[in-house]
């Protein structure tokens, strides 16, 4: 894996001078007392800013910041993704502050938004469950469009998502696959015998376990989908008394809600099962519930592509290879007579 060091976009320290940008989303007549380093992310540049206000008190808040036009893009959807967890879980989310561009820099972009404090302990399957349902349940059937999709690009780190609208599910997760994996050969090169098991997995096994959701008068409600729930984006808050957690860095988008459950299968993420069971303990498995155990895997492969691309090394790659070829077999897929025939696309 790469290592790289931690990105800083502002000056850090007392009394320090923030682009004029930054300090038109702060509270009107903010004095800045601090500026320090906050968190780690090979991807974004991340700061605590602590203001005395214009009574006197104090408030805290989070920016990160990132260069380019990936960037703005980085900084766009994070404002657009955090600012719908917080319509549906203001509990949950720290509520957004703004976005926008330096007017010092401009080739640098930012997000802004209450500061929370919070421990790095892994998040236990029950909270972990109760505020991923709880997401999912009051978004339920809410989506602006009623189509899955996003209004705008949401990025996995710094990998852009096509979250284009789609009234099928089936179809919208293809092409939010599609996406990925052409990112992750852009990144690491051809390979014959990755692209033949991309191919299976996009024309086989994607309609054999996500066209039946769709089927014989079946149907997905969209919910609001966090899409990246490992450990590092739910975390306890700090001094808690009942170990409630917050939620962020969502790569939003409205899609199946079993689809945030996918990271849950990646042993490198340390979730596992207990918080699917809990988390099936508040919301019933969508039907076919014979078929959850593939769609899980479906949904998983999201994840083994994201590593692939994110870093250049080989072992993650060889993950995904794995991975497909066990699901492959799983669904039977990939063979001139399929064990299982396929419903009708809609």
């Amino acid at each position: 894996m790469e290592k790289r060091e931690t990105l800083h976009t502002d000056p850090i320290g007392d009394n320090v001078q923030l682009d004029p940008a930054v300090v038109a989303k702060l509270p009107p007549n903010s004095k800045i007392l601090s500026v320090t380093p906050s968190g780690n992310s090979l991807w974004v540049g991340t700061v605590k800013i602590v203001v005395e206000l214009a009574d006197g008190t104090t408030a805290e808040f989070f920016k990160k910041g990132a260069h380019g036009s990936v960037g703005i893009n980085m900084m766009k959807g994070t404002w657009e993704a955090e600012s719908a967890l917080y319509k549906f879980v203001p509990h949950y989310t720290p509520q957004p502050v703004g976005w926008g561009t330096y007017e010092n820099d401009p080739d640098t972009s930012f997000y802004l938004c209450e500061f929370v404090d919070m421990d790095d302990d892994l998040p236990g399957p029950r909270e972990w469950a109760k505020a991923v349902s709880s997401l999912h349940l009051l978004s339920m059937g809410k989506s602006p469009t009623g189509q899955f999709g996003f209004p705008v690009a949401t990025h996995l780190a710094n990998v852009p998502v096509n979250n284009a609208w789609n009234v099928s599910w089936e179809a919208f997760w293809t092409q939010q696959m599609k996406s990925l994996f052409d990112q992750e050969a852009r990144v690491n090169g051809p390979d014959d015998e990755l692209e033949a098991l991309k191919t299976t997995y996009m024309s086989e096994v994607i309609p054999r376990y996500l066209r039946p959701l769709e089927s014989e008068g079946r149907s997905i409600t969209p919910c609001l989908i966090h899409s990246d729930l490992w450990p590092g984006n739910i975390k306890p808050k700090a001094d808690s008394y009942d170990v409630e957690l917050c939620m962020f860095d969502a790569c939003a988008y409205w899609g199946h809600n079993e689809a945030d459950l996918g990271i849950c299968r990646n042993p490198r993420y340390k979730l596992g099962q207990p918080c699917v069971q809990e988390y099936h303990k508040r919301v019933p498995i969508s039907e076919p519930q014979a078929d959850f155990d593939g769609r899980n895997a479906v949904y998983a492969m999201k994840y083994h592509a994201l590593l692939s691309t994110m870093y250049k090394d080989r072992k993650f790659r060889q993950v995904l290879i794995e991975e497909l070829k066990s699901l492959i077999n799983m669904a039977g897929a990939g063979r001139s007579d399929p064990d299982v025939a396929l419903p009708p696309r809609l």
